[in-house]
């Protein structure tokens, strides 16, 4: 139990730092693309809103960040001893903990952006995490 209150805060640390550094290059990506002219996407144009941001490319982004994150912490701090217990501790208190900040931060936002940001935080993370605790149980 002593390796999940190592590994957990630094976790949410590095996986938040990974999170914002792909939304700045989302909005650097906005911001360029409406320097050059172009008009501003419909309403109802999600397909425009996600090239704007380059989303798939900046999830892309994170999920392998935080596979790498999740595995490099599994492999310092967890202990296959420890059974699924320990890791999908970890998994749950990350996410949990990473989407309430995501969320707090967000608050001058629509409750549309603040789930959607949550949401792109949460569900590539869950997966990552999973992936790599599962890399090192495999590989230990």
């Amino acid at each position: 139990m002593d390796a999940l209150f190592l590994i957990v805060p630094l976790g949410v640390a590095l996986n938040l730092f990974a999170f914002l550094f792909f939304e700045k290059r989302a909005i650097a990506s906005k911001k360029l693309k409406e320097s050059k002219g172009l008009p501003p996407p419909s309403v109802e144009d999600f397909y425009e809103k996600f090239q704007r941001y380059e989303t798939l490319t900046n999830v892309i982004g994170y999920f392998i960040t935080a596979y790498v994150i999740s595995l490099a912490l599994a492999s310092i701090k967890y202990d296959p001893s420890y059974e699924l217990t320990h890791a999908l501790s970890y998994i749950f208190a990350t996410t949990f903990i990473g989407t309430l900040i995501i969320f707090g931060m967000k608050l001058k936002k629509s409750i549309l952006v603040q789930v959607f940001a949550t949401f792109l935080f949460g569900a590539p993370h869950i997966v990552a995490a999973s992936l790599g605790f599962l890399t090192r149980y495999l590989i230990g």
